[in-house]
This record gives C-alpha cells, sequence and structure tokens, in this order.
C-alpha cells in the first residue's frame, strides 16, 4: 500500500466568498460617497442660486409699467393694431402684477368681472373697464383709431396706472400697522428737558 497518497485538500472553484464580500462593500461604500458628494454638491449649488436671485434687484410694477408707457410714446404708430396690443397688454400686466391676479390670460370681460370684485377703487375699475371695452374693436376689430385717439389713449393709459398706484399706495399706508410710543419713553424724554 504504498502507492496511495494521502487526501488533497478541496479545491476552491470560483470566488471566494469572503472576496466577494469586501467587494461589494467596498462598491456601497463607494456609492454612498459618491451620492453624499453629489447631495452636497446640489445643496451648495442650490444655496449660491439663491443668492444670485437675492442680488438681482425687483422693479415694482409701477415703475416698469411707466418705463413700457414711455418706450410706446416714443415709437411711431405704424400698424394701430399691434399698438394697442401692446397698451392692452401694458394695462393687464400691469393690472395683474398690483392686484396679484393671471390678467394677461383674461379677456376684457373676465378682467372687468374680476376688478369690479378686487380692492381697486370704483371709480378706477370703471374707468379701467372703459377703456378696455373701448381699445378692443381696435385690437380685435378691423376698427382703426384716429391719430389722436392714440395720443387721448396713451394718457388716459398713464392717468389710469397712476391713479392704480395712488390708491394701491394710500390702501398699503392704512393697513400698516401705527406704532406708538410706548408712554414710559416719553416719561423719560420730559425729564431730560
Amino acid at each position: 500500500m504504498q502507492d496511495i497518497n494521502p487526501i488533497k485538500a478541496p479545491v476552491m472553484v470560483g470566488l471566494d466568498p469572503a472576496l466577494v464580500k469586501m467587494i461589494l462593500l467596498i462598491a456601497g461604500g463607494l456609492v454612498l460617497l459618491i451620492l453624499v458628494v453629489f447631495l452636497i454638491w446640489r445643496f451648495l449649488k442650490a444655496r449660491s442660486g439663491k443668492t444670485e436671485m437675492a442680488q438681482i434687484p425687483v422693479i415694482p410694477p409701477y415703475t416698469l409699467a411707466l418705463r413700457e408707457l414711455d418706450r410706446l410714446c416714443q415709437k411711431p404708430v405704424i400698424d394701430p393694431k399691434a399698438f394697442y396690443f401692446d397698451l392692452g397688454s401694458l394695462i393687464k400686466r400691469y393690472i395683474g402684477s398690483s392686484y396679484a391676479m393671471n390678467a394677461l390670460e383674461m379677456t376684457t370681460q373676465e378682467l372687468v368681472r374680476q376688478i369690479r370684485v378686487s380692492r381697486m377703487d370704483k371709480a378706477l375699475t370703471q374707468n379701467v373697464a372703459q377703456f378696455l371695452t373701448v381699445s378692443d374693436p381696435f385690437r380685435y376689430g378691423p376698427v382703426v383709431p384716429e391719430a389722436d385717439q392714440v395720443k387721448k389713449d396713451l394718457a388716459s393709459v398713464r392717468q389710469l396706472i397712476t391713479g392704480m398706484e395712488t390708491d394701491l399706495e394710500s390702501k398699503r399706508v392704512l393697513s400698516e400697522p401705527v406704532v406708538a410710543k410706548p408712554a414710559l419713553s416719553k416719561g423719560l424724554e420730559e425729564e431730560g428737558s
């Protein structure tokens, strides 16, 4: 029995389970690390974007409307229909941004109904409704306005926008809380004099 060899140890076939476990742990850690880096990058990018947006000056609707109106005044009226489209959209944009409504998407009748229930002064509401109703045939119909009508409408839109801004400003002043001086500080002021 000399020709019998001892039994050999088992031979491993395939991958070592410990090695597979180690590779999966390292891959999972890398994926987790990449995810954390991505989220941090995205957070920092969003934060820097907010600061950039905060630096952009916000132009008040009144100032913007007057600038657009001045631009319309300087431009010669070649196509009255396009001019009245611009003029109508200007006043609708101003009303929409000042009174928090989607005025550009509304028809004249819808806008008139909406501003009647808004907090706009009743006389202004009537004047705006009258202007929009009178200018509709110039925008949508075959009616061509006279040359002096364009000048009158530019002046009336300026008056309407100025009147609406004055009305809004008076309502803002009325809605601001009044800060009274405390009685204690008044007594200290009298003692000091």
